[in-house]
């Protein structure tokens, strides 16, 4: 009796703990069943967001250096949802529930994530590829004189109408990779660079000054520059002794007495005025004129200052012909280098937004139609139930 007795006592302790490591393998099974799906979706999560970010636009990419996908919070919940059914469709055990994406963030019309792409394209080494030719090999219409934009659906349409109001963290005239870009990817009046097809000429010219209007623009930048040399060789002539002397002698011929004085300044302004107006004839030409005048620089004589000047002369001349008088030596910055120094003046933001409008213009008039910026993104974040449990992703366009 004894002995059956803990023979029963070893039986029912035997079953006990079988049973209990059935238990304890069907739990560790069930937990690696669990982790195996969460492990998969998080992969698989992440791979769905990469085909997403796969799906950029070409064109902007080998045009302007910047990545950016077309699509929006219900095109990307649906193409989602489209890999998760075929990713999963042959595992019954595996239930897919809802997605919920969220694009706002990674608007590529964002500034600060505009800015972002301008410095990923710039240490990317990015370099423009001109829009296709048509199909006749011809590159389409002749550009027209004067092009200008006067379609307020088009204008209301471009980033720098619909953002105004964006926070953004910027500086005052931006940073040194901006600069590169604007003069890698835009034309200006003197250097077309190679570009191809675009819809103004002076695409420089309007992220500096905003005019909608092709002559608008490069008439406005050359009374800047117009401006901007006056000012340099009043500052020069007040500093040279011999030019200063020879003003006074003649403001003495002219009106002497008390007054010669103010002669001599209007003298000195005309002076300056008219050899600025060659200045940027000589910078239209492709040419060099230093910032700061040596007297080698110096193209107008005195009398020639004293016979020319009146108010008809203050008109814009014919610089296109780029009639000029030849210093002894020309030398020094060229016009792109002026338009850094005008570019400096230009708040980040705006610059931003203007080149923004640019990107989106030159896309409507050469590739897409419908193109706007307000339908691309850089990135995605977005949320997929699987199996009753939240998974998370959040990608964009990088380095990581």
């Amino acid at each position: 009796m004894k002995l059956s007795g803990k023979r029963g006592s070893y039986t029912v302790f035997l079953v006990m703990f079988m049973s209990g490591m059935l238990v304890m393998a069907g739990a560790v099974i069930d937990h690696a069943h669990v982790k195996a799906i969460d492990s998969s979706a998080e992969d698989l999560g992440r791979v769905w967001a990469l085909s997403i970010l796969g799906e950029y636009d070409r064109v902007l990419r080998d045009r302007y250096g910047l990545m950016g996908y077309y699509g929006n919070e219900y095109t990307v919940e649906d193409k989602l949802a489209r890999y998760a059914r075929y990713t999963y469709k042959s595992k019954k055990y595996i239930k897919v529930g809802g997605i919920n994406a969220d694009l706002e963030r990674h608007k590529l019309s964002d500034l600060n994530n505009f800015r972002d792409q301008i410095n990923l394209a710039i240490a990317g080494l990015a370099f423009p590829t001109p829009f296709e030719e048509d199909d006749t090999g011809q590159e389409g219409e002749a550009d027209p004189v004067n092009r200008k934009i006067t379609a307020k659906w088009v204008i209301n349409g471009l980033p720098s109408r619909r953002h105004k109001g964006d926070a953004f963290k910027g500086f005052l005239c931006g940073s040194f990779q901006e600069t590169i870009y604007i003069f890698q990817f835009f034309k200006d009046h003197v250097d077309q660079r190679d570009l191809g097809k675009t819809y103004f000429t002076n695409e420089i010219e309007y992220i500096i000054t905003g005019k909608l209007d092709d002559e608008k623009a490069r008439k406005a930048v050359y009374y800047e520059l117009l401006t901007e040399r006056n000012a340099l060789n009043l500052a020069y002539l007040y500093t040279c002794e011999t030019k200063r002397q020879a003003t006074l002698e003649a403001a003495e011929l002219l009106t002497p007495g008390p007054e010669a004085v103010i002669t001599q300044a209007l003298i000195m302004e005309a002076w300056a005025f008219l050899e600025a107006r060659n200045d940027v004839a000589i910078l239209y030409d492709g040419k060099g004129v230093p910032m700061l005048k040596e007297d080698d620089n110096w193209a107008l004589s005195l009398d020639a200052a004293i016979n020319e000047v009146s108010e008809d002369d203050r008109e814009l001349d014919t610089e296109e012909k780029k009639k000029y008088v030849k210093p002894k030596s020309i030398e020094g910055e060229v016009y792109e280098d002026y338009l850094k120094t005008l570019l400096l003046a230009v708040p980040e933001k705006k610059k931003l937004l203007r080149i923004m409008d640019l990107i989106q213009i030159n896309m409507k008039y050469a590739y897409c139609g419908h193109f706007l910026m307000d339908d691309h993104y850089q990135g995605v974040d977005y949320e997929i139930k699987v199996n009753g449990k939240d998974h998370k992703f959040s990608l964009k366009y990088g380095w990581k």
